[in-house]
């Protein structure tokens, strides 16, 4: 009996302790060992450039319209960017339609809606944003806006005639983007290179011709921001925006814009090569423009040229990207400078414009020419990944 009780007990005791009846035992916290909370971590980072980056600053390509009729083309454009900038579909050249201005009542220039509204409606069905590149451009803007009657065989029109067809159409397009397509547009680079590369401004433009001066340039923000929406943000866009004698002429431009509320950002073009400029050319430059006031900086046509596909070169192409991401970032995430876009000028190296530009094989982008990611992609998303 003595036995038979002994054992009854102890099955007791047993179902208690399963149970959880009688004391509670002390649970023991689980630890998870290193490699496990690597691991986790893991899991926690962004695989594509848009979510890495998402707490920083839009990510944007340029591209032209038939990459987002590409089912393959689209997909990678949809994965990584949540911005895109037309190549050259939103270029004056693109817009004005020659015929209607010549037979325009008003004589004011007529613009090609048509495609216009092919790039709006891309970005708009893909839920995408855009940034609108350009409205002033002494470059891909035809001769004959500048002439009597729309015809480049007269003589070019006055400083008056000139004034008035440049608020015309910057309202015409304004007006069409934001009320078909509204909040599609977030950005406008309102005038594109008016800079000169050794200081002052650029004399060799029909703008500049026409005015007698770079009075224009005032009169192109003051007519965007009187038409833009107000939270569409205005741009003066340029490449060289790094070199010390071209800084000071833009700022000075832009803090004569700025004191008079017409301007919002500063787009460095971002055109560089592998060996120069230096990281710390480009983050003076962003210290010096964001020191006129509350600006944004937005990095508008980025690409590094590189002639070496081999393996080491594309290493190195890598470590150039890197250097730049961790140099932009930081000035941003430490509050020196308000980076707010970061577009890349081209989806992969089969479509780069700088083969025909220089002259010779380029391989400057994060896609090589059969789309595939490159080691350059992988550097850029883990910066946007440090924490």
């Amino acid at each position: 009996m003595k036995k038979a009780g002994r054992l009854a007990a102890a099955v007791f005791a047993a179902m208690l302790l399963v149970t959880g009846c009688g004391a509670p035992a002390e649970k023991k916290a689980v630890e998870t060992t290193p490699e496990q909370s690597s691991k986790i971590e893991q899991k926690e980072e962004a695989k594509n450039l848009k979510d890495a980056f998402k707490k920083d600053f839009k990510v944007g390509v340029a591209i032209n319209p038939y990459q987002l009729k590409d089912e393959e083309t689209k997909k990678i454009i949809l994965e990584n960017f949540n911005s895109i900038t037309m190549e050259n579909g939103m270029k004056p050249e693109a817009i004005l339609d020659q015929r209607a201005s010549e037979n325009s009542k008003d004589g004011m220039p007529a613009i090609n809606e048509e495609n216009l509204a092919e790039c709006l409606s891309l970005a708009k069905d893909n839920g995408l944003v855009l940034r609108g590149h350009c409205l002033v451009w002494h470059n891909q803007t035809p001769e004959w806006f500048f002439c009597e009657k729309y015809d480049a065989g007269n003589a070019k029109v006055n400083k008056e005639t000139m004034k008035k067809r440049m608020e015309s159409y910057i309202k015409k397009v304004l007006s069409f983007c934001q009320e078909k397509y509204p909040g599609v547009v977030y950005a406008w680079d309102v005038v594109n290179e008016a800079c000169d590369d050794g200081g002052g401004y650029r004399t060799s433009s029909l703008w500049y011709e026409i005015y007698g001066d770079e009075s224009y340039i005032e009169d192109a923000f003051t007519f965007a921001r009187k038409y833009a929406d107000k939270d569409v943000k205005l741009f003066y866009n340029d490449y060289n925006e790094y070199m010390p004698s071209k800084v000071s002429t833009i700022a000075e431009l832009v803090k004569k814009l700025y004191d008079k509320k017409l301007i919002d950002g500063v787009g460095f073009q971002s055109h560089w090569d592998m060996n120069y400029p230096d990281t710390g050319m480009i983050s003076d430059a962003m210290q010096k423009y964001s020191e006129i006031g509350d600006l944004e900086i937005q990095f508008t046509e980025v690409d590094m040229h590189n002639t070496d596909d081999s393996e080491e070169g594309l290493k190195k192409l890598a470590d150039r990207y890197k250097e730049f991401f961790e140099m932009i970032v930081k000035a941003d995430r430490e509050g020196k400078a308000n980076v707010t876009s970061v577009t890349f000028w081209g989806l992969s190296d089969d479509v780069t414009w700088l083969t025909s530009f220089k002259g010779e094989d380029s391989y400057p982008l994060l896609f090589d020419e059969s789309h595939k990611k490159k080691a350059c992609y992988d550097s850029v998303l883990a910066v946007g990944n440090e924490k």
